[in-house]
């Protein structure tokens, strides 16, 4: 009974350990979510608001430069690098689509014996500049 009994315990532990650390990887990846799309959101209204033109009915050329600082400054404004450790991140410009990619690491609140202490996450979000 006493085997029965521990190995249960055991299991129950090991079930806790892995949810929680599920957990956080979970709620980091959601944060890092909405950051993505506050920064695209960011950079493409800036970008709207910029190159707003009328008349000619044609798309307008984005500056890639443009995109990266605007992205760079909402990051800066939210804080994200304190936020996030090791955030990497990338804005690109493909005609009239802005899209940004976030990476961070999440350390694991417990480390079972053979895993990993830190587990990398990553995030992209899309939006389209309406410029005409």
């Amino acid at each position: 009974m006493t085997v029965l009994i521990i190995g249960f315990a055991a299991i129950v532990l090991l079930m806790i350990v892995v949810v929680t650390d599920i957990s956080k990887v979970f709620l980091v990846r959601r944060d890092l979510d909405a950051t993505a799309d506050g920064a695209v959101l960011a950079a493409a209204n800036g970008l709207a608001a910029i190159y707003a033109q009328g008349g000619s009915g044609e798309n307008a050329e984005i500056d890639p430069d443009e995109a990266r600082r605007l992205t760079a400054e909402y990051l800066d404004s939210v804080d994200a690098s304190n936020r996030f450790d090791g955030l990497g991140w990338r804005a690109d410009v493909t005609g009239t689509t802005v899209t940004v990619q976030l990476s961070s690491a999440v350390d694991l609140p417990f480390q079972p014996p053979g895993w990993q202490g830190s587990a990398d996450i990553a995030s992209d979000a899309t939006a389209v500049v309406p410029i005409r």
